[in-house]
């Protein structure tokens, strides 16, 4: 079996634009090798929607690199190679946008796009992760993701739900997620962005890769780079670099089967710290579910039509109104103090929200923490509001390390965070849960 080591040439600061090398495509090779078809999933947004699909966007990286691949002969002869748009905008499946070859042999490789303009993850976390992500069992995933998100504050869960709900379903796929590249008029993705992808990947064992945005600076971030935006990578010379960065991972990866990790979602969950965090007890119905508090106006029902977790069959909805915030919470018991304080927690819940409406505030997880070094009582990290937003089932998660002097931990859950709360929306949660450590459990 061949060991070839990652890429070893040196970039900035003495630093390697490589990390967390695990062999990111010894799957697909280890699969063409044995004369078998492979299957690589992208997961982005409009940087990597392309590959001719059928409303007209022009042709990307991915698949700029598809027909690389094939030009450069790095593909086995005995393989052709096809790229997969998800049509997101009319029939909700993949539909085959372009294949660069066809040898008649039946064996392929094949590119599968999960990519929507202004989207971030969250958007193929919900309604359409089983009609996407899930609905292909991929030997590779890459992740190109970051521009829409670059605000957010509460990035790092953003990470670990997006990485953490994937594996759920397909944890023997390596990850690589790219840090993009730099806006061109400012420096909100080199401080903002890619510090917090790169201080986390290690955590989640993922691959990360830095050159297209190390590259991008180096070339002082000319015009030809950009597509007249300043945000995306011009068409020609701008996915240049992205496709020197893929094809250098293909060669050096080499053929031997590689399993990522299991989701930490399927692990025992022992150290919960909050109680009933699944519904089980639950009084009154009409009401908040026993052990936890709310305040403001929320309607409260058991629906058994709309849930996640088939076993159970129901979850808890919630609707906002009046003209304040509205939460429901559970303060920690003082005896879980030792288990966090100066130490990391990870809190998250599985949730659905209803789509339109007129806020876009519902359905956030907060972490409220109590201590003299915070200066009182402070929200120490709260989901970012909903944007890009499907229907659907999904992850959210935030993390916080917990000062030692901590005299109060609340886990708190925004019905909606607006001082206009929109009773036109509901919000479903499938369970809360909370476990000292950085990666999350589900209840």
């Amino acid at each position: 079996m061949s060991s070839t080591p990652p890429i070893s040439v040196k970039r900035e600061n003495g630093k390697l634009g490589i990390s967390c090398y695990k062999n990111w495509l010894g799957n697909v090779k280890s699969k063409l090798a044995n004369g078998q078809s492979a299957i690589i999933q992208v997961w982005g947004d409009s940087t990597t929607r392309n590959s001719v699909p059928v409303d007209g966007t022009p042709m990307r990286y991915p698949g700029q690199w598809a027909q690389s691949l094939y030009d450069t002969g790095r593909i086995p002869h005995t393989h052709g190679i096809r790229v997969y748009a998800f049509d997101n905008l009319s029939t909700n499946t993949y539909l085959l946008a372009q294949t660069v070859s066809d040898p008649g042999t039946g064996l392929f490789l094949d590119i599968y796009q999960c990519s929507v303009s202004g989207s971030v993850p969250r958007y193929f976390m919900h309604n359409h992760f089983f009609r996407a992500l899930a609905a292909v069992s991929a030997d590779a995933l890459y992740i190109g993701h970051g521009f829409n998100m670059v605000n957010y504050a509460n990035l790092t869960g953003e990470i670990i739900a997006a990485v953490e709900q994937y594996r759920s379903v397909n944890p023997f796929a390596p990850i690589l997620w790219s840090t993009q590249h730099p806006f061109q008029n400012n420096t909100t993705m080199d401080t903002q962005w890619k510090p917090k992808l790169l201080e986390v990947a290690p955590i989640l064992e993922i691959n990360t890769d830095d050159t297209v945005f190390q590259y991008f600076n180096n070339a002082g971030k000319g015009n030809e780079l950009y597509n007249n935006d300043g945000i995306h990578e011009s068409t020609v010379i701008g996915c240049v670099p992205y496709v020197n960065m893929l094809n250098s991972w293909w060669d050096s990866s080499y053929a031997a089967p590689v399993q990522s990790r299991i989701s930490t979602l399927a692990l025992p969950s022992d150290a919960q710290m909050i109680v009933n965090g699944d519904f089980t007890t639950w009084t009154n119905t009409a009401s908040v579910p026993d052990n936890w508090t709310s305040s403001g106006t929320i309607t409260f029902a058991k629906n058994t039509s709309v849930y996640a977790h088939p076993k159970r069959g129901y979850s808890m909805q919630v609707t906002p109104s009046g003209t304040a915030q509205t939460y429901i919470s559970q303060t920690i018991s003082s005896t879980m103090y030792p288990h966090c304080a100066g130490k990391w927690v990870t809190a998250s819940c599985k949730i659905r929200r209803d789509t339109g409406g007129t806020s876009s505030y519902i359905g956030r997880l907060a972490l409220i923490v109590t201590a003299p070094s915070l200066g009182g009582t402070v929200n120490m990290v709260v989901a970012d509001a909903n944007t890009t937003q499907t229907a659907g089932f999904g992850m959210s998660v935030i993390t916080a390390k917990i000062p030692s002097d901590a005299t109060g931990i609340t886990l708190r859950f925004f019905v909606d965070s607006s001082t206009a709360p929109d009773s036109t929306k509901s919000v479903y949660v499938d369970h809360f849960s909370m476990v000292p450590g950085r990666m999350p459990r589900a209840y």
